[in-house]
This record gives structure tokens, C-alpha cells and sequence, in this order.
């Protein structure tokens, strides 16, 4: 079976009606959620909350159903993950929880997501020293971390990047962490639900639902490591982690938060993830040979994550117009940012090349 008739795609559009009415391509900002699943959350915790803690059990087997979806997901063991409120939660109880040392070294990119550089000065004011990494190429993301990392300390990097879609090598950098004694820190934000991660190839994986996960706000993954959990110092406690525990986790989980996580990984497990992934790929490079068609300087590079960016004279300008035209895509600095995901179809791509070319002409 080909890659155009993996999914049923009448089927799965007719799961989220917003499609019918602009041309959604903005998902790495936030996701679209399938039709019903509020109604399906909303029932399921009017069962459990309306009983109280009498229904803590159904609450609890929850976060376990959660938990093994993820495992499977993510290629890691359910006792390597933790809930937290948003990917910056989880990587701030990082920053102040991990060892540091004044020998220390803190590598991480130049052009990394504003919460990463955060949680690294965090880190230089712990005591580490902060070395930044230009990036000259975007096929060279990976070997210019790599090439960084001199000796122990936290290597920090989203496993795809914010703003070109640039996807790293976890397993090259994982291993080279190894070598050096360093923690790598991953924020997967960008990566979770888009591509294929196998969160054992880091010590720290953070992603929010609210994106490809199609899951809402307010919840966040966390997969730790063995070596880093053993390592920890918590910052913060509370009944969940009382000392000596070493776990990051200081209180309750967000349970309408992973009731929603739930159905929305039940749905998307239907579909296949290797449908998914491959659903991705087949948009972007559609979206990629349209851009290359109109001569667009492309910033992603090929194979990239369901991210493409193209430079503009004014990004800005070009996403409110095309806002005004029915799609949204989104501006990030000097770039326009684009974003399918499974959801989308041809006729979405096709569709912003024919505004995009229409607004460059005009």
C-alpha cells in the first residue's frame, strides 16, 4: 500500500470539521483536537469527580493506561515518566535539581527556544560555564553539538527545532553525553507525535500535549533517565517525592489533563503512528517541492520534521495576509513557519502555494 492510501482520509477529516473552514497548517503552534473527545473527557470525569476520592482508583488507572501508551510511544520503561504542567515546568525542575559542579559545562545552541537558553542561564548561575553553538548549517545542527561537548555537565536541545524543523540525532548526541559524563536535556516539544522518538537516547525528555498530541493545555510529559534520576537533588517537594526520594514529581498529576491525553493517544494509536509519521513526510515534501517551484529560499532542510520554513521579507506581513485569505501558518522571526500534520491533505497544500504565489505576484 502506498503512502497516499495509508489513511482513510475522508474519515479522519471528518474528525476535525475546523478543516472545512480555513486551511490549518499552524499545528507546531497548537493542535487541532478531534471532534467529540471533550464530550468523551467530560463523562468520563463526571464518573470519577463526581464520587470523590471513592473513585481515586479509576483516577490512578488513568495515569497507568497514560503511562503505557507513552512506553510504547516513546520506546522507554512507564517508571520513567512523570507528569508535570508544561514542558518549561518540567525543564526549570531540571535546571534546579541536577548536579552542578564549577567545572561544568552547559552547551546548547545560539538560536534555541527561549525557554532552553533560560534553563541554561539558570544553570550558569548555579555555576556551570555556558557554551553557545553556532549553528552555520542546518544538516550540520547535530555535529556542531556534538563537536561542542568538551566534558561533564547538561547538554541542552530540542529534539526539533522551533523555528526550521531541523530534527537532531538523539543517539549521536546521547552517546557522546556518555563519553563526556554530561546529562543530555531534551525538549521535545516539537517532536512528540510528529516523528518517531526513542526517549532512551535521553537523560531529561519534555513535551507538552497541546501540540501534535492533539491533547490541550496544561499537561506535560517528562521521561528521566536512570543515571540522571540517581543523580538528583530535587529543588522541590512535596508528598510525592519526600526525601530522600529522587523524583522530580512533587505532587498530583493533572487528571482531566491526562483523561484528555488519553483518549487523545487512544485515537491517534488507532490510526497507526507509523501511518502518521509517514503521512507527515509525504505533506512536507509536497509542500517543500511547491516552494521549490516558486523559487522560495527554503531554511528546513529535506527529511525535516512536519516543519517548514521559508525566509520573507516580512514574515509578519505575509502570515496576517494569508490569515486574511483562510490559512494560518505562523511567523517566526524572519521566517514563515508552516506546519501540516496527518490531518491535512493535498488540497491544503496545494491551497497556500496558490495564495503564497498569488501574494508574491501582487
Amino acid at each position: 500500500m502506498n503512502e497516499t492510501t495509508m489513511l482513510d482520509m475522508d474519515a479522519v477529516r471528518s474528525t476535525f470539521p475546523y478543516l472545512r473552514e480555513r486551511v490549518y497548517l499552524n499545528t507546531a503552534a497548537t493542535g487541532i483536537m478531534p471532534l467529540n473527545i471533550g464530550e468523551a473527557v467530560g463523562r468520563q470525569l463526571d464518573g470519577m469527580f463526581s464520587r470523590g476520592y471513592d473513585a481515586a482508583e479509576e483516577w490512578r488507572s488513568v495515569s497507568d493506561s497514560v503511562k503505557a501508551k507513552l512506553a510504547r510511544l516513546m520506546g522507554v520503561e512507564t517508571q520513567d515518566i512523570g507528569f508535570a504542567s508544561s514542558t518549561s515546568e518540567v525543564l526549570n525542575l531540571v535546571a534546579w535539581s541536577v548536579p552542578v559542579r564549577a567545572a561544568d559545562q552547559v552547551v546548547v545552541c545560539q538560536d534555541e527556544f527561549p525557554t532552553v537558553l533560560a534553563v541554561a542561564n539558570t544553570l550558569s548561575r548555579r555555576g556551570a560555564e555556558v557554551v553557545t553553538v553556532a549553528v552555520d548549517s542546518e544538516t550540520n545542527r547535530t555535529a556542531a553539538l556534538a563537536s561542542s561537548i568538551k566534558r561533564g555537565g547538561v547538554v541542552l536541545v530540542s529534539h526539533v527545532h522551533w523555528q526550521t524543523g531541523t530534527e537532531v540525532d538523539l543517539q549521536v548526541l546521547f552517546e557522546v553525553c556518555q563519553a563526556k559524563r554530561a546529562f543530555l536535556v531534551v525538549d521535545g516539544i516539537h517532536g512528540l507525535g510528529a516523528v518517531p522518538v526513542s526517549a532512551q537516547f535521553a537523560d531529561v525528555y519534555a513535551a507538552s500535549t497541546f501540540k501534535w498530541l492533539l491533547s490541550g493545555f496544561g499537561l506535560a510529559i517528562s521521561v528521566t533517565s536512570l543515571r540522571l534520576r540517581q543523580s538528583l537533588d530535587p529543588a522541590f517537594r512535596g508528598y510525592s517525592n519526600p526525601a530522600p526520594s529522587r523524583e522530580l514529581q512533587y505532587s498530583h498529576s493533572n487528571y482531566p489533563g491526562l483523561t484528555t491525553l488519553e483518549f487523545g493517544l487512544a485515537y491517534l494509536e488507532g490510526l497507526g503512528w507509523d501511518n502518521i509519521y509517514r503521512r507527515n513526510r509525504l505533506l512536507c515534501r509536497r509542500l517543500a517541492d511547491g516552494l521549490a517551484a516558486l523559487g522560495v529560499p527554503l531554511v528546513s532542510p529535506a527529511g525535516s520534521a512536519p516543519i517548514v520554513s521559508f525566509r520573507s521579507g516580512n514574515a509578519r506581513r505575509l502570515v496576517e495576509a494569508m490569515n486574511a485569505e483562510g490559512v494560518s501558518v505562523a511567523a517566526r522571526g524572519t521566517n514563515v513557519r508552516v506546519s501540516p500534520h496527518f490531518y491535512n491533505d493535498e488540497s491544503d497544500i496545494d491551497t497556500f502555494i496558490e495564495r503564497l504565489k498569488k501574494l508574491e505576484r501582487n
